[in-house]
């Protein structure tokens, strides 16, 4: 039998999850959004995104704004989009 559930890797944490219990992104004109289909993207944890230590690395990585980057995962978490 072939498993149908895709494995990814949470770029904070590097935690191998299925694809459905992480939250996918992407950096467009320096804004992190939910992915539109196109382009590179990434994917976090849901227990990273509660860890306030990794996304401010995130945050720093990405050259964004802390508080941008925090509004948006909580409401993405919230919404349960992935």
């Amino acid at each position: 039998m072939k498993n149908n559930n895709p494995i990814r890797m949470c770029i904070a944490c590097r935690k191998r999850e299925s694809q459905k219990l992480l939250i996918r992104l992407q950096l467009v004109d320096k804004r992190i959004v939910t992915y539109q289909g196109f382009g590179r993207s990434t994917y976090l944890c849901l227990e990273c995104i509660r860890n306030d230590k990794r996304m401010n690395g995130f945050a720093k990585r990405f050259k964004i704004e802390r508080e941008e980057l925090s509004t948006i995962l909580k409401e993405l978490e919230k919404n349960g989009q992935s």
